[in-house]
C-alpha cells in the first residue's frame, strides 16, 4: 500500500511540477501583457515609456555610445596626453594640432564625437565628489581602436580640478554641453 501511496505521491508532485513550470509562467506573460492596456496612466508603467527613448536608435545590437542626454550624460573619464610628446600619439582629430598642457581639453568616444560635431565645443564634466570643470573637445577616441563607447579622454589638468588623481586611471563622470 505505501509504495502505491509513494508513487501517487511522486506523480502529483510531478503534476504540480509541470504546472509551475508550463502553465504559470505562460499565464503571467498573458497577464503581463494586459496589464500596460488595461492602465494606461497607471505611474508605474510611465518609467518603462522613458526606457523606450533609449532603444529608439534602432542599432542598439552593436555597441554604441549611451545616448547624450542634455542633462548629464554618464561617462568614464580616462587620462590622456595631448602634447605633442604624449602617449595620444598624432595630432588632435579636430585640427591637426597637439594641445599640451595648460590646455584643458578632451577626446570623445566616436559615437560621441560624431564627425566631429562637437570639436570646438565646451563640455562640463562633474565626478561624483561634486567637482566640476570645462574642457574643450579638440579630439576623438577612436572605438575602433580600443576607445571604449562611453569615454571622456581627458588632459592632466581637467583631472587635477576635479580633485582627481590620474593614477585611477578610470573615474565615473557625468558631461553636459558647457
Amino acid at each position: 500500500m505505501m509504495k502505491i501511496m509513494g508513487k501517487l505521491g511522486f506523480l502529483v508532485l510531478f503534476g504540480l511540477l509541470i504546472i509551475t513550470t508550463l502553465i504559470l509562467p505562460t499565464l503571467a506573460r498573458h497577464h503581463h501583457h494586459h496589464h500596460p492596456k488595461d492602465h494606461p496612466h497607471d505611474h508605474h508603467h510611465s518609467k518603462p515609456k522613458d526606457h523606450d527613448h533609449h532603444h529608439h536608435h534602432h542599432h542598439h545590437e552593436d555597441p554604441t555610445s549611451p545616448r547624450i542626454e542634455p542633462h548629464g550624460t554618464h561617462a568614464i573619464l580616462t587620462f590622456n596626453d595631448f602634447g605633442p610628446h604624449g602617449d595620444g600619439g598624432g595630432p588632435s582629430e579636430c585640427d591637426s594640432r597637439f594641445h599640451p598642457l595648460p590646455e584643458k581639453v578632451i577626446a570623445l568616444s566616436t559615437e560621441w564625437y560624431n564627425n566631429g560635431e562637437f570639436c570646438g565645443k565646451r563640455i562640463r564634466i562633474t565626478a561624483r565628489n561634486g567637482k566640476s570643470t570645462v574642457a574643450r573637445v579638440v579630439d576623438e577616441c577612436d572605438t575602433r581602436h580600443g576607445c571604449k563607447h562611453n569615454i571622456v579622454d581627458a588632459s592632466k589638468n581637467v583631472w587635477h580640478d576635479l580633485g582627481l588623481n590620474t593614477d585611477i586611471g578610470e573615474v565615473p563622470v557625468v558631461w553636459t554641453l558647457a
